[in-house]
C-alpha cells in the first residue's frame, strides 16, 4: 500500500470518518490545481477506493421529523459518486458528504499500521500534514504512481 492510500484510510480508521471537504482542502495546497481539477482528483480517488471497498459514504440525513439522522449510502459505485459529486463541496448541511470505515478497509489499514509499528515506525507520523509525503512544495509526486490509490 502506497502513503497516499494509507493516509486515506487512516483517515477513516477511527469509525467516524472524514468530511471529503478536508481531503480537498488538503491535495488542493499541496497540489496547487484548479478548484475543478481538486474535485476530479479526489472524487477518482472515491471512485477507486469504494471500488476496492475500501470506503463507503455517508452523511446526516433529516428524518420525516426534519432531525438529522446518520445515513450510511448504498448503492452501486456509480451511484455513489454520481450522489457523492451533486453534494460535493455544498455546505448547506452538516456532515454533509463523508467517507467511513468499511470492514476491508479497517482490516487493510490495521494490517498496515502494524506493519509500519513493526518496522520501528509511527503509524501516526503524518499529523495534522497529511498529504505532505505524497506531493512537494511545488506540487510535484514525490515517488512513482506516489498520487494514485495503490494496494
Amino acid at each position: 500500500m502506497n502513503e497516499l492510500t494509507y493516509r486515506f484510510l487512516a483517515a477513516v480508521s477511527d469509525g467516524l470518518g472524514d468530511d471529503l471537504y478536508g481531503w480537498h482542502t488538503g491535495i488542493a495546497y499541496r497540489t496547487r490545481e484548479s478548484e475543478d481539477q481538486v474535485e476530479g482528483r479526489v472524487l477518482g480517488y472515491v471512485r477507486q477506493l469504494l471500488t476496492a471497498d475500501l470506503i463507503g459514504l455517508g452523511s446526516i440525513e433529516a428524518d420525516e421529523q426534519g432531525h438529522g439522522v446518520w445515513t450510511d449510502w448504498r448503492g452501486s459505485v456509480d451511484e455513489l459518486l454520481s450522489r457523492a459529486a451533486a453534494r460535493y463541496g455544498r455546505s448547506d448541511t452538516v456532515w454533509n458528504l463523508y467517507a467511513t470505515s468499511t470492514g476491508r478497509g479497517r482490516r487493510m489499514f490495521d494490517s498496515e499500521a502494524a506493519r509500519r509499528e513493526a518496522a520501528g515506525v509511527d503509524p501516526w507520523e503524518h499529523g495534522g500534514q497529511v498529504f505532505r509525503d505524497i506531493w512537494d512544495a511545488d506540487g510535484n509526486v514525490i515517488e512513482p504512481h506516489g498520487d494514485e490509490i495503490v494496494v
